[in-house]
Parts: structure tokens; C-alpha cells; sequence
């Protein structure tokens, strides 16, 4: 069911998130301009002829959400529903994603946040998503897919089960079909899925993100204090002994690779196989249907390297029937064109139109 509506997917990063990296802030005017011309028609038009069967389209709270009147703000919303009318135009189906709020510190697994600890922001959030499911009560033109948060860091592993159902109750009193996912604790990590509470709810499917091994996915990134100082370039399939080495020498990076054991010194399908044994039995468990959410290679990284990762990953998704959404669209170092819209990296958009029987 969820496989068939949203397969192949890609997000529109940088268009209601992380616009601040993008976008020129500097006075109510500039901001406006962003919103209104990041994406356009001509984009989800370029998206569905590449053959992509939907969008994910990161949301943040502060630009949603009024703490204060405990409502949604119309001029964000007239945004988001132009953007969900081209996608009527061009059949695709659409998540909403609620990439940050208050109270969120993004990848803080020591100690608890005050999304999971403050009693007004946790209203708030159920709050915000209350307000959302009323706004598209009744709407089925194109299939909306509600994700509840982004990339959830829980040190308690358990605040977050009651936060997402507490969410899950609030939309359920307003609309009893809607569509919702749900994502693993640290930073929607695939090793995570097993913490899950879940629900006997037909609607209710469950999320992940992929972008392992890290060191190969975000090579390079300059905005990583870790890949700046490791500042060496990796392939697919390739070696990651001297990383290793590395970890070995640098042991405060090491928690952020739970996964990536020292006895995983090869970047292959072998390890992508490995890794995704937890979706895999995930699925056998539970008995539900899984998505990824976020998965790319860094455009620091050698192009024809990111093809080769790129071209397992969706085959092995494709083989488990996990629907997916490619990071990212448009700028963000993980894009396919740039602010102008001009293709950057034509041998990835190839490959994934091949892959999307578009080729």
C-alpha cells in the first residue's frame, strides 16, 4: 500500500526548512521572495518527467505554527497549498514533514530535550499537529503522508513513543485515515527501528533514514567538524580502514557511528546489506510497511561514486518494497540543480531516472 503510492520520492529541502541557508533574510521582503519563487511550477513538473512518484517537503514549526494563538499561520500555509496544487497538476503524492521545533536539538542523545521533557512545547507539538490534520481534513487529491517529526533525538528511547502517540491521538479525532509516519530514535536511525512502539493502526507506517556509512555519504562536508579534520576522499565500493584508525584516534566522534563497528573496514554492498537487516526485520515482526525518508551522497564526493551507492541502495529498497525519498531536489549539498534550477550533477539525475524507468 504505501510502497505503491510513495516509491520514489525526493525532498524539496531548502523550501519551508533550512531556507535561512539559502535564502536572503535580511528583511521581510527578500524572506517573501524565497517562499514564493524556491520552487515552482516548473520544478514539480521537472520532478514527475524524472519519474518520481512524489515529494517530501521538509516543514518547520517556527514558520507553521503560532505558540501564541495556537493556530497555524495562513501566509506559510498558502505556500505549502500552492505547492500541493502543482502537485495535484502533475499526480504526485506528497509527505509533510515536520523538520524542527521547539525545543529539538538535533542529533542530542545525552540527555533529554525539552521536546521531550516541557510540558507547553509537547502540547504545543500535538497542537501544531491537530491544526494540520483540520486544515486538510477532507483532502484526497493528491495523497498526503503526515511525518511527525524529522531525525527525533530521544535519550530517554522512550519519551518519544509517547509524544508520537499523543500526535497520532490528536489527528485521529479529526481524521481517522489520514496517513502518518513515524521515525526512529537517533536521527531516524535504521539500528533504531526495534525501539519502536507501535501502533494497530492500518495508517500508521514507520520511517528511517539512510545515509550510511557517514564517512563515504557526507564526505568532505564542510559542515562537519569531523569530515573537515578526516578531510580524505572515499568510493564505493571502497576501504575504510584508515577511518577507522581514525575513530581510534578521535574517540569523541566514535558514538555518532554505533553501527560502524571496527571490524567494518569495507564500504560495500556486503555492509549497505548488513545495515539494512534492521528494516528487513523490522518488517518481518511488526508486519508493517517501512519508508526512508533521506538518503543521497554529498556532491563532494565523486559523482560516478555516489552513482554506484545510489544504484544499491534504491535496488535493495526496491527489493524490500521500502519506499523512499532521494536527499535533496535543490541546493543543500545534496542537490540535483542549483538556485537557478540548472541540472549540477546530469550522471546522478541520470541514474536515477534510469532507476525511476525514466531513461
Amino acid at each position: 500500500m504505501l510502497f505503491e503510492k510513495f516509491g520514489m520520492g525526493i525532498n524539496l529541502g531548502g523550501f519551508l526548512s533550512q531556507y535561512e541557508i539559502v535564502a536572503d533574510l535580511s528583511s521581510e521582503e527578500t524572506k517573501k521572495k524565497h517562499f514564493e519563487t524556491f520552487i515552482q511550477e516548473e520544478d514539480i513538473q521537472k520532478i514527475a518527467q524524472w519519474g518520481f512518484d512524489h515529494v517530501r517537503i521538509p516543514m518547520d514549526g517556527y514558520l507553521f505554527f503560532n505558540r501564541e494563538k495556537q493556530a497555524l499561520n495562513e501566509e506559510s500555509l498558502s505556500y505549502l497549498d500552492r505547492c500541493l496544487g502543482w502537485c495535484e497538476t502533475y499526480q504526485l503524492n506528497a509527505v509533510l514533514d515536520l523538520h524542527n521545533f521547539w525545543g529539538h536539538e538535533f542529533g542530542k542523545m545525552q540527555e533529554p530535550t525539552a521536546l521531550m521533557t516541557d510540558d507547553t512545547i509537547r502540547a504545543d507539538y500535538c497542537r501544531y499537529w491537530e491544526c494540520l490534520a483540520e486544515h486538510f481534513s477532507g483532502y484526497h487529491k493528491v495523497e498526503l503522508l503526515f511525518e511527525l517529526f524529522n531525525e527525533i533525538a530521544d535519550a530517554t528511547d522512550y519519551r518519544w513513543n509517547q509524544l508520537y502517540k499523543a500526535a497520532v491521538k490528536k489527528i485521529r479525532a479529526v481524521d481517522e485515515t489520514r496517513w502518518i509516519l513515524v521515525g526512529s530514535n537517533d536521527v531516524n536511525s535504521v539500528g533504531y527501528l526495534k525501539c519502536l512502539d507501535l501502533l494497530d493502526d492500518p495508517y500508521v507506517f514507520y520511517n528511517f533514514h539512510y545515509y550510511e556509512p557517514n564517512v563515504f555519504t557526507h564526505q568532505q562536508a564542510h559542515f562537519s567538524e569531523e569530515f573537515c579534520t578526516f578531510k580524505r576522499p572515499l568510493s564505493y565500493p571502497g576501504d575504510m580502514s584508515e577511518y577507522q584508525q581514525f575513530l581510534s584516534e578521535h574517540p569523541k566522534y566514535q558514538m555518532e557511528h554505533g553501527m560502524l563497528t571496527s571490524d567494518k573496514t569495507s564500504n560495500d554492498y556486503e555492509l549497505m546489506k548488513t545495515l539494512m537487516k534492521h528494516a528487513e526485520k523490522f518488517v518481518t515482526y511488526s508486519d508493517k510497511e517501512l519508508y526512508c525518508g533521506e538518503f543521497g551522497v554529498i556532491d563532494s564526493a565523486s559523482e560516478d561514486e555516489a552513482v554506484k551507492w545510489l544504484h544499491d541502495f534504491v535496488q535493495l529498497c526496491n527489493e524490500l518494497h521500502i519506499g523512499h525519498a532521494m536527499w535533496n531536489y535543490k541546493c543543500l549539498d545534496f542537490e540535483l540543480v542549483d538556485e537557478t534550477g540548472a541540472v549540477v550533477r546530469p550522471k546522478v539525475l541520470e541514474e536515477m531516472k534510469r532507476l525511476n524507468g525514466r531513461a
